[in-house]
């Protein structure tokens, strides 16, 4: 059978110009969310298609179908708007340090994958030997069956006519452990043997607004990144004696436009609403090799 043009290939087979647009969709981060649309959605429909990603967050392909990860989640607004609190960690200055919270995680439906060590060991060393879950080897496994698994629901959720963002951003404030303890998990993270990994926000950006514009109405400065902050003046964290930073949250409402100083003394230029950076426009100059 002859083939007379490159469109004829490409859609022989398979919809190429669909899943392209599919892929370059999914590289945008969605910052801001309808959730009077998520509702519209007809409620025994709307959990069908929660149970239909959740599916596929959890029989994506992974390293000898080992099971490395568990899934949380919700599409609870109470649980939702008190989670999406500590996700702060979406650096907005450097110099002087400020941080925003990740919008992403106040989506209409919030997926968490929590890296574990799997109830099986398949990996080998040379002298035949089982390698131990503690093995950096067996965590990179982890990393990866995640990576797989959160590209794969982005894609179904997009599919399904939803945006997506992404949050690696789970942490505590003044040192009280909030997340691994909301998740039920306390024991086995201080044990090492699970790990909070990333967060996929999932439902429909607002009509009009730019994906980048942000909802949130609070600054955090001090600091640059949402990790081992006190809000209290705290010298050290109570678990795990790591040294903390001190942050100050600021509202927008009240100072934007205004200058505030941090706990260091240092003075921010506070913004009067939340826009983020963008990234998606840039070469990142992943290059294809023939070997």
């Amino acid at each position: 059978m002859a083939i007379d043009t490159e469109d004829d290939i490409k859609h022989m087979f398979y919809d190429w110009d669909g899943e392209r647009k599919t892929m370059l969709d999914i590289q945008k981060c969605q910052r801001n969310w309808d959730h009077d649309k998520w509702f519209e959605i007809e409620e025994e429909l709307r959990t069908q298609m929660i149970n239909e990603l959740l599916w596929v967050a959890t029989n994506a392909p992974s390293k000898q179908h080992e099971g490395y990860y568990d899934v949380y989640y919700t599409a609870d607004r109470k649980v939702i708007e008190e989670i999406s609190r500590y996700t702060w960690g979406y650096t907005h200055s450097r110099n002087p340090p400020a941080t925003w919270r990740n919008s992403q995680s106040n989506a209409s439906l919030y997926i968490l994958f929590v890296a574990k060590e799997p109830n099986s060991q398949l990996n080998c060393n040379a002298d035949g030997t089982l390698k131990p879950n503690t093995d950096p080897n067996r965590w990179q496994n982890a990393y990866c069956s995640i990576g797989i698994a959160i590209g794969l629901t982005m894609r179904a959720a997009a599919k399904m006519g939803f945006q997506t963002g992404c949050n690696k951003s789970h942490n505590d404030l003044n040192g009280d452990d909030y997340w691994p303890k909301k998740l039920g998990i306390m024991e086995e993270v201080a044990n090492g043997t699970k790990e909070i990994c990333y967060g996929l926000g999932v439902g429909y950006g607002k009509e009009g607004v730019e994906r980048y514009i942000s909802d949130e109405t609070e600054i955090m400065i001090g600091a640059g990144n949402g990790s081992k902050i006190t809000l209290t003046g705290q010298e050290r964290h109570p678990r795990t004696d790591k040294r903390m930073r001190k942050a100050k949250i600021v509202s927008l409402t009240e100072y934007g436009g205004k200058k505030v100083q941090d706990p260091y003394g240092n003075w921010h230029d506070i913004p009067k609403k939340a826009e983020f950076k963008i990234n998606s426009f840039r070469d990142r100059e992943i290059k294809i090799i023939k070997i």
